[in-house]
């Protein structure tokens, strides 16, 4: 292979990995419960940064529940969900976004199921994993 196709193909890759972008793990606790979601980082830059104190959340706590009630209506696992909280938090490393973190309860598959959605200041909703407790 020539000098300049052997350059020329190290370009192409090195542009291939920088394009890739690295989601943004958030991790919650949630009445002692480990919850994590990962959000895109093309999503962040979407986001409006809110400042407290100087306006109201660019997302209501009305908006945010209408978002996830779309997310209920899609999804036959979440028919008869019923909020059970819901809490507007920091996203980490990110000192002016913020998100919702709400919580959900079913009654199926078993008696009081917990499902968790983190709830983007631009209302998208990104499913969120309960992970058990780190073994020390």
């Amino acid at each position: 292979m020539s000098y300049r196709a052997t350059v020329l193909l190290g370009l192409v890759l090195a542009g291939s990995a920088r394009a890739f972008d690295f989601p943004i793990q958030v991790t919650e606790y949630v009445d002692d419960v480990r919850v994590v979601a990962y959000i895109d980082e093309q999503d962040m830059e979407t986001e409006t940064p809110w400042h407290p104190f100087e306006a109201a959340p660019p997302l209501s706590v009305e908006q945010a529940l209408k978002a996830v009630a779309g997310q209920i209506a899609s999804d036959e696992a979440l028919a008869g969900a019923r909020l059970a909280e819901i809490v507007l938090r920091r996203i980490p490393h990110h000192e002016s976004y913020w998100h919702y973190m709400v919580k959900l309860k079913t009654d199926a598959p078993t008696p009081h199921h917990t499902h968790y959605y983190l709830v983007l200041m631009s209302g998208k909703v990104i499913p969120a994993l309960k992970r058990p407790p780190s073994i020390k």
